[in-house]
Protein backbone atom coordinates (compact mmCIF):
# COMPACT_ATOMS: atom_id res chain seq x y z
CA UNK A 1 0.00 0.00 0.00
CA UNK A 2 1.68 3.00 -1.10
CA UNK A 3 -0.63 6.07 0.84
CA UNK A 4 -3.56 5.78 2.84
CA UNK A 5 -5.26 8.16 4.97
CA UNK A 6 -9.21 8.78 6.82
CA UNK A 7 -10.32 11.84 6.64
CA UNK A 8 -13.01 13.20 8.44
CA UNK A 9 -14.43 16.34 7.98
CA UNK A 10 -17.31 18.92 8.44
CA UNK A 11 -17.81 19.87 5.23
CA UNK A 12 -17.55 18.15 1.47
CA UNK A 13 -14.93 21.77 0.67
CA UNK A 14 -12.54 20.50 3.38
CA UNK A 15 -12.46 16.94 1.91
CA UNK A 16 -12.13 18.24 -1.79
CA UNK A 17 -9.46 20.44 -0.26
CA UNK A 18 -7.74 17.79 1.12
CA UNK A 19 -8.07 16.13 -1.90
CA UNK A 20 -6.21 18.41 -4.23
CA UNK A 21 -3.05 19.04 -1.78
CA UNK A 22 -2.03 14.82 -2.44
CA UNK A 23 0.75 14.01 -4.21
CA UNK A 24 0.98 14.37 -7.93
CA UNK A 25 2.66 10.67 -8.10
CA UNK A 26 -0.47 8.77 -6.55
CA UNK A 27 -2.49 10.06 -9.63
CA UNK A 28 -0.71 6.99 -11.53
CA UNK A 29 -1.75 4.00 -9.57
CA UNK A 30 -5.19 2.36 -8.39
CA UNK A 31 -7.29 4.16 -6.14
CA UNK A 32 -9.41 2.25 -3.31
CA UNK A 33 -11.97 4.56 -1.61
CA UNK A 34 -14.91 4.79 0.27
CA UNK A 35 -17.42 7.73 1.60
CA UNK A 36 -19.93 7.75 4.34
CA UNK A 37 -23.69 8.14 3.60
CA UNK A 38 -24.16 11.01 5.83
CA UNK A 39 -22.65 13.18 3.04
CA UNK A 40 -24.81 16.06 2.24
CA UNK A 41 -27.08 15.12 -0.94
CA UNK A 42 -26.08 18.35 -2.53
CA UNK A 43 -22.60 17.10 -2.24
CA UNK A 44 -22.29 13.76 -2.98
CA UNK A 45 -21.36 13.59 -6.34
CA UNK A 46 -19.20 16.51 -6.60
CA UNK A 47 -16.92 14.14 -4.16
CA UNK A 48 -17.76 10.67 -5.84
CA UNK A 49 -16.50 12.56 -9.19
CA UNK A 50 -13.31 13.87 -7.61
CA UNK A 51 -12.13 10.62 -5.53
CA UNK A 52 -13.01 8.70 -8.78
CA UNK A 53 -10.91 10.76 -11.20
CA UNK A 54 -7.75 11.00 -8.49
CA UNK A 55 -6.28 7.81 -10.55
CA UNK A 56 -4.89 7.23 -14.15
CA UNK A 57 -4.86 3.19 -13.13
CA UNK A 58 -8.39 2.57 -11.94
CA UNK A 59 -10.54 3.10 -9.09
CA UNK A 60 -13.04 1.37 -7.03
CA UNK A 61 -15.08 2.24 -3.99
CA UNK A 62 -18.51 2.48 -2.11
CA UNK A 63 -20.70 4.32 0.63
CA UNK A 64 -20.18 3.26 4.33
CA UNK A 65 -21.54 3.94 7.49
CA UNK A 66 -20.25 6.55 9.00
CA UNK A 67 -17.41 6.01 11.57
CA UNK A 68 -17.69 7.51 14.57
CA UNK A 69 -14.94 10.52 14.31
CA UNK A 70 -12.48 11.77 16.57
CA UNK A 71 -12.76 14.27 19.17
CA UNK A 72 -13.70 17.90 17.62
CA UNK A 73 -14.98 16.69 14.48
CA UNK A 74 -18.76 15.61 15.93
CA UNK A 75 -20.88 14.37 12.75
CA UNK A 76 -18.42 14.49 10.31
CA UNK A 77 -18.56 13.08 7.14
CA UNK A 78 -15.63 10.04 6.85
CA UNK A 79 -13.77 9.63 3.92
CA UNK A 80 -10.89 6.69 3.14
CA UNK A 81 -8.51 6.21 0.55
CA UNK A 82 -6.13 3.61 -0.34
CA UNK A 83 -3.64 3.78 -2.95
CA UNK A 84 -1.77 0.48 -4.14
CA UNK A 85 1.27 0.51 -6.59
CA UNK A 86 0.50 0.14 -10.33
CA UNK A 87 2.71 -2.65 -10.78
CA UNK A 88 0.96 -5.02 -8.28
CA UNK A 89 -2.54 -4.24 -7.80
CA UNK A 90 -5.42 -4.87 -10.39
CA UNK A 91 -8.60 -2.96 -9.58
CA UNK A 92 -11.83 -5.07 -10.58
CA UNK A 93 -15.95 -5.55 -10.93
CA UNK A 94 -17.92 -8.24 -10.75
CA UNK A 95 -21.42 -9.32 -11.66
CA UNK A 96 -21.12 -12.51 -11.63
CA UNK A 97 -24.38 -13.93 -9.23
CA UNK A 98 -24.62 -14.74 -6.20
CA UNK A 99 -28.04 -15.27 -3.92
CA UNK A 100 -29.89 -12.67 -2.87
CA UNK A 101 -31.83 -11.78 0.49
CA UNK A 102 -35.64 -11.82 0.30
CA UNK A 103 -36.49 -8.09 -0.42
CA UNK A 104 -39.04 -6.26 1.77
CA UNK A 105 -39.72 -2.78 2.19
CA UNK A 106 -39.16 0.16 0.15
CA UNK A 107 -36.30 -1.78 -1.89
CA UNK A 108 -38.80 -5.01 -2.52
CA UNK A 109 -40.88 -2.52 -4.05
CA UNK A 110 -38.86 -0.62 -6.39
CA UNK A 111 -37.43 -4.07 -7.82
CA UNK A 112 -40.71 -5.76 -7.99
CA UNK A 113 -41.42 -3.29 -10.91
CA UNK A 114 -38.92 -5.46 -13.10
CA UNK A 115 -35.78 -7.75 -12.62
CA UNK A 116 -33.29 -5.83 -14.93
CA UNK A 117 -30.81 -4.60 -12.52
CA UNK A 118 -29.79 -8.52 -11.95
CA UNK A 119 -26.30 -8.41 -11.93
CA UNK A 120 -25.39 -6.36 -15.04
CA UNK A 121 -28.91 -5.53 -16.37
CA UNK A 122 -29.76 -9.04 -17.25
CA UNK A 123 -32.29 -11.45 -15.76
CA UNK A 124 -30.07 -14.60 -14.81
CA UNK A 125 -30.58 -17.59 -17.27
CA UNK A 126 -34.33 -15.46 -18.25
CA UNK A 127 -35.72 -17.16 -14.94
CA UNK A 128 -36.83 -15.46 -12.06
CA UNK A 129 -35.35 -15.29 -8.17
CA UNK A 130 -37.52 -17.95 -6.85
CA UNK A 131 -36.68 -20.64 -9.59
CA UNK A 132 -32.93 -20.28 -9.67
CA UNK A 133 -30.53 -22.58 -8.59
CA UNK A 134 -27.97 -20.74 -7.50
CA UNK A 135 -25.33 -23.36 -6.91
CA UNK A 136 -25.59 -24.74 -10.13
CA UNK A 137 -24.96 -21.41 -11.45
CA UNK A 138 -21.57 -21.09 -9.20
CA UNK A 139 -20.45 -24.19 -10.35
CA UNK A 140 -20.96 -23.48 -14.10
CA UNK A 141 -19.78 -20.36 -13.57
CA UNK A 142 -16.54 -21.66 -12.02
CA UNK A 143 -16.29 -24.54 -15.05
CA UNK A 144 -16.41 -21.97 -17.68
CA UNK A 145 -13.24 -19.95 -16.18
CA UNK A 146 -15.89 -16.78 -15.19
CA UNK A 147 -13.98 -14.84 -12.74
CA UNK A 148 -14.06 -10.64 -13.24
CA UNK A 149 -12.40 -10.25 -16.58
CA UNK A 150 -10.05 -7.95 -14.92
CA UNK A 151 -8.35 -10.64 -13.37
CA UNK A 152 -8.54 -13.25 -16.04
CA UNK A 153 -4.74 -12.29 -17.23
CA UNK A 154 -3.39 -13.40 -13.48
CA UNK A 155 -1.59 -16.19 -12.33
CA UNK A 156 -3.74 -18.48 -10.50
CA UNK A 157 -0.67 -18.83 -7.70
CA UNK A 158 0.44 -14.98 -7.85
CA UNK A 159 -2.47 -13.30 -6.06
CA UNK A 160 -1.64 -13.26 -2.69
CA UNK A 161 -4.28 -10.40 -1.46
CA UNK A 162 -7.79 -9.95 -2.58
CA UNK A 163 -10.08 -6.94 -1.38
CA UNK A 164 -13.67 -6.10 -1.88
CA UNK A 165 -16.13 -3.99 -1.67
CA UNK A 166 -19.59 -6.17 -2.46
CA UNK A 167 -23.19 -6.46 -2.22
CA UNK A 168 -25.48 -8.49 -0.16
CA UNK A 169 -24.63 -12.17 -2.42
CA UNK A 170 -21.13 -12.60 -2.74
CA UNK A 171 -21.57 -16.09 -2.90
CA UNK A 172 -20.82 -16.38 -6.86
CA UNK A 173 -17.99 -14.16 -6.40
CA UNK A 174 -16.74 -15.94 -3.67
CA UNK A 175 -16.48 -19.27 -5.48
CA UNK A 176 -14.97 -17.79 -8.68
CA UNK A 177 -12.25 -16.17 -6.15
CA UNK A 178 -11.37 -19.76 -5.09
CA UNK A 179 -9.10 -19.95 -8.25
CA UNK A 180 -6.62 -18.10 -6.41
CA UNK A 181 -5.54 -20.68 -3.72
CA UNK A 182 -2.80 -18.74 -2.07
CA UNK A 183 -4.39 -15.34 -1.83
CA UNK A 184 -5.85 -13.81 1.37
CA UNK A 185 -9.52 -12.11 1.65
CA UNK A 186 -10.90 -9.28 3.01
CA UNK A 187 -14.02 -7.64 1.97
CA UNK A 188 -17.11 -5.40 3.34
CA UNK A 189 -20.24 -5.56 2.73
CA UNK A 190 -21.62 -2.06 1.38
CA UNK A 191 -23.87 -0.04 3.27
CA UNK A 192 -27.59 -0.19 2.04
CA UNK A 193 -28.59 2.70 0.57
CA UNK A 194 -31.85 3.04 -0.64
CA UNK A 195 -32.38 5.99 1.49
CA UNK A 196 -29.58 8.12 0.42
CA UNK A 197 -28.99 7.16 -3.35
CA UNK A 198 -32.41 4.72 -4.41
CA UNK A 199 -29.97 2.10 -5.01
CA UNK A 200 -29.72 -0.92 -2.85
CA UNK A 201 -26.04 -0.34 -2.64
CA UNK A 202 -23.78 2.03 -4.59
CA UNK A 203 -20.39 0.90 -5.54
CA UNK A 204 -18.14 3.06 -8.18
CA UNK A 205 -15.96 1.33 -10.88
CA UNK A 206 -13.89 4.02 -12.56
CA UNK A 207 -16.73 6.62 -12.60
CA UNK A 208 -19.64 4.70 -13.25
CA UNK A 209 -22.35 3.94 -10.44
CA UNK A 210 -23.70 0.53 -9.75
CA UNK A 211 -26.47 -0.62 -8.09
CA UNK A 212 -25.40 -4.97 -7.56
CA UNK A 213 -22.31 -6.69 -7.56
CA UNK A 214 -19.12 -6.04 -6.18
CA UNK A 215 -15.60 -3.82 -7.11
CA UNK A 216 -12.22 -4.56 -5.30
CA UNK A 217 -8.15 -4.59 -5.98
CA UNK A 218 -6.42 -7.58 -6.18
CA UNK A 219 -2.80 -7.86 -5.37
CA UNK A 220 0.11 -9.86 -6.94
CA UNK A 221 3.32 -8.50 -6.12
CA UNK A 222 5.22 -6.57 -3.30
CA UNK A 223 4.48 -7.34 0.61
CA UNK A 224 2.09 -9.79 1.56
CA UNK A 225 -0.02 -8.04 4.34
CA UNK A 226 -1.27 -10.10 7.08
CA UNK A 227 -4.85 -10.58 7.61
CA UNK A 228 -6.13 -9.85 11.07
CA UNK A 229 -9.44 -9.86 12.87
CA UNK A 230 -10.55 -8.42 16.45
CA UNK A 231 -13.21 -8.92 18.52
CA UNK A 232 -13.30 -6.15 21.18
CA UNK A 233 -16.64 -6.53 22.42
CA UNK A 234 -17.63 -10.16 22.82
CA UNK A 235 -17.16 -12.09 26.42
CA UNK A 236 -16.51 -15.49 26.83
CA UNK A 237 -19.06 -17.75 28.82
CA UNK A 238 -18.76 -21.40 27.97
CA UNK A 239 -15.12 -23.43 28.17
CA UNK A 240 -14.20 -25.03 24.74
CA UNK A 241 -16.71 -26.97 23.32
CA UNK A 242 -16.72 -29.91 20.36
CA UNK A 243 -19.48 -29.52 17.98
CA UNK A 244 -20.86 -33.50 17.32
CA UNK A 245 -23.54 -32.54 15.53
CA UNK A 246 -24.27 -30.38 12.70
CA UNK A 247 -25.93 -29.64 9.27
CA UNK A 248 -26.36 -26.47 7.36
CA UNK A 249 -26.86 -23.76 9.14
CA UNK A 250 -27.95 -25.92 12.25
CA UNK A 251 -25.80 -26.93 15.59
CA UNK A 252 -27.41 -30.10 16.89
CA UNK A 253 -25.18 -31.13 19.32
CA UNK A 254 -22.07 -29.47 21.26
CA UNK A 255 -20.24 -32.15 23.54
CA UNK A 256 -22.73 -34.52 22.63
CA UNK A 257 -25.67 -32.47 23.97
CA UNK A 258 -28.21 -30.02 23.58
CA UNK A 259 -26.76 -27.02 22.45
CA UNK A 260 -29.42 -24.31 23.86
CA UNK A 261 -28.97 -26.28 27.19
CA UNK A 262 -25.00 -25.12 27.10
CA UNK A 263 -26.40 -21.33 26.48
CA UNK A 264 -28.94 -21.61 28.71
CA UNK A 265 -26.77 -22.80 31.49
CA UNK A 266 -23.93 -20.85 30.27
CA UNK A 267 -26.31 -17.34 30.82
CA UNK A 268 -27.07 -18.66 34.57
CA UNK A 269 -23.54 -19.58 35.58
CA UNK A 270 -22.33 -15.87 33.94
CA UNK A 271 -25.27 -14.64 36.10
CA UNK A 272 -26.90 -12.83 33.30
CA UNK A 273 -30.55 -14.04 34.09
CA UNK A 274 -32.21 -11.06 34.64
CA UNK A 275 -30.06 -8.87 33.56
CA UNK A 276 -28.87 -9.44 29.99
CA UNK A 277 -31.15 -6.60 27.87
CA UNK A 278 -33.81 -8.42 25.26
CA UNK A 279 -31.62 -7.05 22.59
CA UNK A 280 -27.64 -8.59 24.07
CA UNK A 281 -26.50 -11.28 21.38
CA UNK A 282 -24.79 -14.16 21.78
CA UNK A 283 -22.35 -15.83 19.15
CA UNK A 284 -20.75 -19.05 18.91
CA UNK A 285 -16.93 -18.66 17.91
CA UNK A 286 -14.25 -20.90 16.35
CA UNK A 287 -11.55 -21.76 17.72
CA UNK A 288 -8.12 -22.25 16.23
CA UNK A 289 -5.47 -23.09 17.79
CA UNK A 290 -6.78 -21.95 20.80
CA UNK A 291 -7.52 -18.61 19.06
CA UNK A 292 -10.96 -17.10 18.54
CA UNK A 293 -10.58 -17.39 14.73
CA UNK A 294 -14.59 -16.85 13.67
CA UNK A 295 -18.23 -15.87 15.02
CA UNK A 296 -21.42 -16.96 14.34
CA UNK A 297 -24.58 -14.91 15.58
CA UNK A 298 -26.32 -17.56 17.15
CA UNK A 299 -30.40 -16.20 15.90
CA UNK A 300 -32.47 -18.77 17.18
CA UNK A 301 -33.06 -22.25 19.14
CA UNK A 302 -34.96 -23.92 21.64
CA UNK A 303 -34.48 -26.69 24.23
CA UNK A 304 -37.71 -28.73 23.17
CA UNK A 305 -35.80 -29.17 19.61
CA UNK A 306 -32.25 -29.34 20.16
CA UNK A 307 -31.11 -27.08 18.07
CA UNK A 308 -28.77 -23.85 17.10
CA UNK A 309 -29.29 -21.98 14.15
CA UNK A 310 -27.05 -19.12 13.12
CA UNK A 311 -26.72 -16.46 11.06
CA UNK A 312 -24.07 -18.41 8.50
CA UNK A 313 -24.74 -20.80 5.59
CA UNK A 314 -22.89 -23.48 6.61
CA UNK A 315 -22.54 -23.99 10.42
CA UNK A 316 -19.31 -25.17 12.31
CA UNK A 317 -17.78 -29.01 11.30
CA UNK A 318 -18.13 -31.90 13.72
CA UNK A 319 -14.95 -31.88 15.82
CA UNK A 320 -14.40 -28.01 15.63
CA UNK A 321 -13.96 -26.33 19.04
CA UNK A 322 -16.29 -23.71 19.77
CA UNK A 323 -17.40 -21.56 22.56
CA UNK A 324 -20.15 -19.52 23.18
CA UNK A 325 -19.75 -15.73 23.36
CA UNK A 326 -21.89 -12.82 24.68
CA UNK A 327 -22.07 -9.35 23.53
CA UNK A 328 -24.04 -6.43 25.63
CA UNK A 329 -26.32 -4.40 23.75
CA UNK A 330 -25.13 -1.20 25.71
CA UNK A 331 -21.77 -1.33 24.62
CA UNK A 332 -20.21 -1.50 21.17
CA UNK A 333 -16.04 -0.75 20.79
CA UNK A 334 -16.31 1.69 17.30
CA UNK A 335 -13.06 3.99 18.99
CA UNK A 336 -10.73 2.07 16.25
CA UNK A 337 -8.95 4.73 15.11
CA UNK A 338 -6.72 6.19 18.51
CA UNK A 339 -5.44 2.74 18.25
CA UNK A 340 -4.97 1.91 14.38
CA UNK A 341 -1.44 0.61 13.33
CA UNK A 342 0.17 2.37 10.69
CA UNK A 343 0.15 0.64 7.45
CA UNK A 344 -3.25 -0.79 7.77
CA UNK A 345 -6.79 -1.37 6.14
CA UNK A 346 -9.44 -1.83 8.60
CA UNK A 347 -12.95 -3.17 8.07
CA UNK A 348 -15.18 -2.28 10.82
CA UNK A 349 -19.12 -4.05 12.00
CA UNK A 350 -21.06 -0.83 12.49
CA UNK A 351 -24.62 -0.74 14.48
CA UNK A 352 -28.02 -0.75 12.29
CA UNK A 353 -28.77 2.76 13.03
CA UNK A 354 -30.39 5.56 10.33
CA UNK A 355 -27.58 7.57 8.86
CA UNK A 356 -28.37 11.38 9.32
CA UNK A 357 -26.85 13.79 6.75
CA UNK A 358 -23.66 16.03 8.15
CA UNK A 359 -24.36 19.41 8.72
CA UNK A 360 -22.09 21.46 6.94
CA UNK A 361 -19.79 23.01 9.89
CA UNK A 362 -16.62 24.48 10.72
CA UNK A 363 -13.85 23.86 7.97
CA UNK A 364 -12.20 21.36 10.57
CA UNK A 365 -10.38 18.79 9.24
CA UNK A 366 -8.60 15.55 10.89
CA UNK A 367 -6.61 13.36 8.89
CA UNK A 368 -5.61 9.89 10.36
CA UNK A 369 -2.80 9.18 8.11
CA UNK A 370 -1.34 5.41 6.86
CA UNK A 371 -4.96 4.13 8.04
CA UNK A 372 -7.83 3.48 6.00
CA UNK A 373 -10.88 2.91 8.36
CA UNK A 374 -13.85 1.65 6.77
CA UNK A 375 -17.67 0.56 8.56
CA UNK A 376 -20.60 -1.18 7.57
CA UNK A 377 -23.50 -2.09 9.33
CA UNK A 378 -23.72 -4.98 6.78
CA UNK A 379 -20.73 -6.34 7.95
CA UNK A 380 -16.87 -7.86 6.94
CA UNK A 381 -16.06 -11.38 4.98
CA UNK A 382 -12.29 -12.52 5.28
CA UNK A 383 -10.70 -16.03 5.04
CA UNK A 384 -7.11 -16.83 4.80
CA UNK A 385 -5.55 -18.77 1.94
CA UNK A 386 -6.68 -22.10 3.69
CA UNK A 387 -9.94 -21.70 4.40
CA UNK A 388 -13.94 -20.93 3.20
CA UNK A 389 -14.97 -17.17 3.73
CA UNK A 390 -17.28 -16.41 6.30
CA UNK A 391 -19.06 -13.36 7.44
CA UNK A 392 -18.33 -11.36 10.61
CA UNK A 393 -21.86 -9.49 11.62
CA UNK A 394 -20.56 -8.58 15.16
CA UNK A 395 -21.16 -5.16 15.69
CA UNK A 396 -17.59 -4.00 16.83
CA UNK A 397 -15.48 -6.82 15.58
CA UNK A 398 -12.79 -5.81 13.04
CA UNK A 399 -10.87 -7.52 9.63
CA UNK A 400 -7.63 -6.06 9.60
CA UNK A 401 -5.00 -6.25 6.61
CA UNK A 402 -1.61 -5.09 8.37
CA UNK A 403 1.83 -4.12 5.71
Amino acid sequence: MLYSSTVFARSASSILAHITRLPAELASHPLLFTLSTNTPASSLSQLVAALSSLSSSGSVGCLVAPTPPPPGVPGAIACSMAFFHGRHATPFRSDIPGRPETQVGRWHAMRSKGEEEVRGGEPVFGVTHGEVDWERIWRRSIKDGAVPPALRGLGKEDVHTIITLTDNAPQGLNESLSCFPLASKLGLFCSSTPFVTGRPYTLFYNGSVNSSGAVGIALSGGPRPTLQRAFPDLRVITPPLKVTGSDGNLVHQLDNRNPIAHLVSAIEESALTGRAAKDDEFYLGVLRDGDLWQVHHITSGGLSRGTMALETETAPGKGTSVQIFHRPSDHISLDVLPGAAKNTLTFVVSPQSESVPAKEGEATVTVVEDSFVATSENGFMLSKEDETAWTCVAPGSQGRLAW
